[in-house]
């Protein structure tokens, strides 16, 4: 029998968790009062969506009607709304999120941000992921919070400060909404962490930037927040298949364009509810926007159907059958949106650009000048001779650095760099422990020879100690000092080549960030300016999908995404419950 301390703990608990979601929704339902404010400031900073890839490639996509950022936002508005109606919760908040929650997306969709991802780490100093630079954009570059206030004010001359005080102090919701929106993984139900406060939310956008894969252990704040993340999948995984029907990507084994949903599909289809006379129907028009809607119905009724207030989930038969759909676009669709000339192309590109932008900062000492941006009104006027140049874009962007944001960047920078340090220091201890060599890092169209370059100088240092007998029982104190040291003398400039200085890290940090808000086109052109790539490049890279012959020969199947998609496959039958495991 549980003892009477026990029942009296789970009912504190029981008392705590009420107690947390009570709060959680005062706080919403003031937000929601000023929805239209909100949502009115964040559509301002969010108009680049149109021009962004969402699965197929914008510089390559043929059809009007295939899905772009903004149309899965507006997608993904609706679905959320109707679920949040269903459920009781917030539906003008988590509208709110979901229309605005891929402001963050980079050029060419997640590859792009894989690209930039895997550079930094190549340099030593962290890692990317778009919903944080979404989150972190809007607040310290964009300063909404302050925007949104004085929308507020002007809107409602008569509110009291003491009511906008505790406004601004709930906006990080809806900003954890977006940095809390990775959908990629499956989870069997969604349960927010609803002790989260603000300076928890700001510390993961830090980590996201920080630890690999960060951003795929959140757990939101909101229950509200919970419900977008899984309307992500169920708006994603109908428009991706509706995509490749449309782009004429799904090929069957003779390499021939299938333009009809085939047997495949069908059998996912049919046990989901969905008829062989709807399929039959779009087959014969041509057209199959009416089966994505169904689906999504069924997707939407399913979590009305099995969630609470307190928890999102769907019935283990729906849920098993849309992972068994996403893993079946992922083979005949996903696999292919990334050509082996894109791989050979963009990342190269990309750390070009990025040298590019630091050596302009650093030959104008740019960094001590934006620790004091508001500061410093000169800044505008000393960088005047680059208007009119290639890199007329980027000077822009500097010169709206604020003091914050770039606080914010010299935090994330050194606190990338030493977990990237005690990563690698890692990585060589097992590898001699073990006994086993170092697999070095290796990725088409990228050059990893600095971070190799590191691992195997400590792999080299380790060896040593474990010959000298000192590799035995190492204790966290120890490491931690080999940590600092390492640290301590990039800062002051001590090492070999493969690590950059303090000053180029900053640098690169900064030029990552702002490549990473161009929009597709914005990307390509800047590429054709500044002649990294020739005019007959510029055509093959835009080829249309849909005139490619032999498409599965061609496409290149990045190292990364083999990674989701394998974890994806795996987790479908025996879906994890990763926010039990969090917390």
């Amino acid at each position: 029998m549980k003892s009477i301390k026990g029942y009296v703990k789970s009912a504190k608990q029981k008392l705590k968790s009420k107690t947390g979601y009570f709060k959680r929704e005062i706080e919403l339902k003031r937000l929601e009062k000023y929805s239209n404010e909100i949502d009115m400031v964040l559509t301002k900073y969010n108009k680049k969506s149109c021009n962004e890839t969402m699965m197929v490639k914008g510089l390559r996509k043929s059809n009007e009607e295939t899905t772009n950022r903004k149309i899965h936002q507006e997608d993904l508005e609706k679905i959320v709304a109707q679920m949040a109606k269903g459920l009781g919760l917030n539906e003008e908040i988590v509208k709110i999120m979901g229309s605005h929650h891929d402001i963050g997306h980079t050029f060419l969709g997640h590859s792009g941000e894989w690209w930039i991802s895997n550079i930094l780490e190549d340099y030593g100093i962290g890692y990317f992921c778009h919903n944080t630079l979404g989150a972190r954009e809007l607040i310290y570059t964009d300063k909404v919070y302050d925007e949104i206030i004085e929308k507020i004010k002007v809107h409602n001359p008569n509110v009291s400060k003491k009511v906008l005080d505790k406004i601004r102090n709930s906006l990080w919701l809806i900003m954890d909404g977006i940095n809390a929106h990775n959908g990629e993984k499956p989870e069997k139900e969604y349960i927010p962490e609803i002790t989260k406060q603000e300076e928890d939310f700001t510390e993961e956008m830090v980590q996201c930037y920080v630890k690999k894969g960060y951003d795929r252990k959140i757990t939101p704040a909101s229950q509200e927040a919970c419900l977008m993340r899984l309307a992500d999948q169920i708006s994603y995984i109908p428009l991706d298949m509706l995509d490749g029907l449309r782009e004429k990507m799904i090929r069957d084994e003779n390499g021939n364009i299938v333009t009809t949903i085939d047997d495949d599909y069908r059998k996912i289809l049919t046990k989901l509810g969905i008829t062989d006379e709807e399929i039959n129907e779009c087959n014969i028009k041509g057209t199959y926007t009416k089966i994505g809607e169904r689906l999504k119905e069924i997707f939407i009724n399913d979590v009305i159907k099995n969630s609470t207030k307190q928890k999102i989930t769907m019935s283990k038969e729906v849920m098993t059958l849309m992972n068994e759909l996403r893993n079946l676009n992922n083979e005949k669709i996903v696999d292919y949106v990334v050509l082996t000339e894109d791989q050979e192309t963009y990342p190269p590109a990309i750390r070009i650009l990025m040298n590019r932008y630091k050596d302009i900062i650093l030959e104008n000492g740019l960094l001590s000048r934006l620790q004091n941006a508001d500061k410093d009104m000169n800044i505008n006027n000393d960088l005047a001779r680059y208007k009119g140049t290639i890199d007329e874009g980027f000077i822009g962007y500097i010169c709206n650095t604020n003091e914050e944001d770039f606080k914010l960047t010299t935090k994330i920078v050194e606190e990338a760099t030493k977990q990237s340090i005690a990563d690698e220091l890692d990585t060589a201890r097992k590898c001699v422990q073990e006994g086993r060599a170092y697999e070095e890092t290796e990725e088409l169209g990228f050059n990893y020879d600095a971070k190799n370059g590191r691992i195997r100088n400590y792999i080299s240092y380790y060896t040593k100690r474990l010959q000298a007998g000192k590799l035995i029982g190492y204790s966290d104190e120890t490491k931690n000092q080999e940590v600092e040291i390492i640290y301590n003398n990039i800062v002051n400039g001590k090492q070999n080549e493969n690590y950059v200085s303090m000053e180029e890290r900053m640098a690169l940090s900064v030029a990552a960030k702002y490549i990473s808000t161009l929009n597709d086109h914005e990307f390509l052109q800047l590429l054709i300016d500044t002649e990294i790539i020739t005019d007959d490049q510029e055509k093959s890279l835009t080829r249309k999908y849909k005139d490619i012959t032999d498409l599965k020969e061609e496409a290149y199947v990045a190292k990364r995404w083999k990674e989701i998609s394998k974890a994806q496959k795996e987790a479908t039958h025996g879906v994890e419950d990763t926010t039990q495991e969090q917390k």
